[in-house]
């Protein structure tokens, strides 16, 4: 579900973002951000590891009291809505420019928004052999990238480190909006079996196979164009596949779309199971099918407002970034520091008592 959660609409332009920042060393920010953040995946796994039995939103009114508590899980709420409105919106504007160019932009986000819904309702155990069936589909991508590195050339990588070291760790700040996925550990922890380390091992499995995937993607695309060409190519994975074809298969960059349109999928479903989740501990009901229709919802007539108007999906894209570097990267520190503060004051106070 980790992975499922964080290879997403984003692999697509990865590459590029990268390129534009911190050019050919653009993987070196990728493989700098992955390692760095596995102290805050270790950060994580430790606040879940003191409260095994409650997950991220009830963990909220633990640590912050009933009504703060609830506070914070809203903005949660309003973040992970946030993130999923992202997804449908880039969705959207992604399949409208390479495959269906006359659909209309309400029945690309509907189709998204109902697949989210179905698997949402259908309850996390479902929700996860589905991702599970589906993993397997990362594999058939791996292997159209792999098959494109008979054109490669590992010149366009030289020199390393030529943008300098400013710009290849202003490069780790993109790219560490790749893995913001990782915070549904907090959410999934007390709803799986399993002890605290083999967790944390399946955790840290999850980041590193997530981290291969996205530094090969970009590997490969640095490899087949060069600096120059890499400035003009907005989706240099589609570029790429787009010169290549099969027997069977003319256009494998449509091929490519459509397995990763189920990695949308997926991701879109998680954030949208979060939320309803979050909303449905917040309001204290027992169902939160209700929820995932109203997010739902709401996040149709918000994608219908928005559609391709990118002055304001630019800017939806950067306050929702911003937000993620406070709810996924620095707020899980105060977390572990409250869970320290609160464990230690019951210790005494049992003691006393």
């Amino acid at each position: 579900m980790i992975v499922q959660t964080q290879v997403g609409v984003g692999v697509l332009a990865l590459p590029y973002d990268l390129h534009v920042i911190a050019r050919q060393d653009g993987w070196i920010s990728l493989l700098i951000s992955g390692v760095i953040l596995q102290i805050v995946l270790i950060a994580l796994w430790l606040v879940a590891k003191m409260f095994p039995q409650k997950d991220f939103y009830q963990l909220n009114t633990e640590l912050f009291t009933k009504w703060g508590g609830k506070i914070v899980s809203f903005l949660y709420v309003l973040y992970f809505i946030a993130v999923g409105m992202l997804i449908l919106l880039l969705f959207g504007r992604m399949i409208s420019m390479w495959v269906l160019p006359n659909t209309p932009f309400w029945v690309l986000t509907l189709l998204l928004i109902s697949v989210g819904v179905y698997l949402a309702n259908s309850g996390l155990v479902v929700i996860a052999r589905f991702y599970t069936m589906v993993s397997g589909l990362l594999l058939i991508l791996f292997l159209l990238m792999l098959y494109s590195m008979k054109e490669m050339n590992v010149m366009y990588l030289l020199p390393v480190w030529e943008a300098g070291t400013g710009k290849i760790m202003k490069g780790v700040q993109e790219a560490t909006l790749s893995f913001f996925g990782f915070f549904i550990i907090l959410i999934l922890y007390s709803r799986v079996e399993g002890k605290a380390n083999e967790k944390l091992r399946t955790i840290l499995y999850a980041h590193w196979f997530t981290l291969f995937f996205y530094l090969f993607a970009v590997i490969v695309s640095y490899t087949f164009f060069s600096t120059e060409e890499m400035k003009v190519v907005p989706e240099p994975l589609l570029y790429m596949l787009k010169s290549f074809e099969f027997p069977l298969v003319a256009r494998i960059d449509l091929f490519f779309i459509s397995i990763w349109m189920v990695s949308v999928a997926t991701s879109y479903t998680t954030y949208l199971y979060i939320s309803g989740l979050g909303l449905k501990s917040i309001f204290n009901t027992k169902k939160a099918a209700m929820f995932n229709w109203i997010v739902g919802g709401a996040s149709f007539i918000i994608a219908i407002f928005i559609g391709f108007d990118m002055d304001i999906l630019e800017k939806m894209k950067s306050l929702t970034v911003n937000a993620g570097y406070g709810f996924s990267i620095f707020f899980p520190f105060i977390l572990l520091a409250f869970s320290f503060i609160i464990r230690k004051f019951k210790k005494t106070g049992g003691a006393a008592e």
